[in-house]
């Protein structure tokens, strides 16, 4: 069965409906169903095997979680993911053996699991990436250290119930943070942040190919 973007036309909560709709179909039939989307959320709801197109050309293929979790190059880490991972134009440092991400509104220390991959863009531009959820209020993370943590002034504040997005500025750059809703903040107010470096991105500039 093809399925041309279906519920294109529907307002949100019936699209929401539907997807469970077809889903139950897809089990019930147990046949092949091909579903065209730009919606990455239809995507990752109802897919057991994702194949992301840009212009005409696959960019990678995979379950939804291996697409989440390990995109292959800039284009598919943009796409999968709401609020949509931040992209920041940086570059590796090394200092006494150690590398790191700078900014220049901030450094970050990459993880040592990272290192034979990154040793190669020593002292040269790279492209950093991080999802809002991995971005974490300092008071909730246990894992805080000088060498993930940065200063922020809180921009823009979205309450979603369960959840905050947070939009923050770094200075140079600004981010987005999706945070659990005990996050409690006001706009302007100064709030330090924690990065998980562990669930990081570094991208090459020039093939926009995932390096780690």
């Amino acid at each position: 069965f093809l399925f041309d973007e279906p519920l294109s036309n529907l307002d949100a909560k019936l699209r929401v409906a539907m997807r469970a709709e077809i889903s139950k179909l897809h089990r019930r039939l147990g046949a092949t169903i091909i579903y065209v989307t730009h919606d990455q959320v239809e995507a990752m709801t109802m897919a057991d095997r994702m194949f992301i197109m840009n212009d005409g050309l696959l960019q990678q293929s995979g379950s939804p979680l291996e697409v989440y979790k390990k995109p292959d190059n800039k284009f598919v880490a943009g796409f999968i993911g709401s609020p949509a991972m931040n992209f920041i134009d940086s570059k590796v440092t090394k200092e006494n053996g150690d590398y790191f991400i700078d900014t220049e509104s901030f450094k970050v220390k990459i993880p040592q699991a990272f290192y034979s991959k990154i040793a190669d863009y020593a002292g040269k531009e790279v492209i950093f990436g991080i999802r809002p959820e991995d971005i974490h209020d300092k008071q909730f993370f246990s894992n805080a250290t000088t060498f993930n943590t940065i200063k922020t002034k809180v921009d823009v504040i979205e309450p979603l119930g369960a959840e905050i997005i947070i939009y923050l500025n770094c200075g140079k750059h600004s981010v987005i943070g999706k945070m659990e809703s005990r996050t409690q903040v006001e706009v302007e107010q100064d709030m330090e942040v924690v990065l998980d470096m562990e669930k990081t991105h570094i991208f090459d500039p020039k093939t926009l190919l995932v390096i780690v």
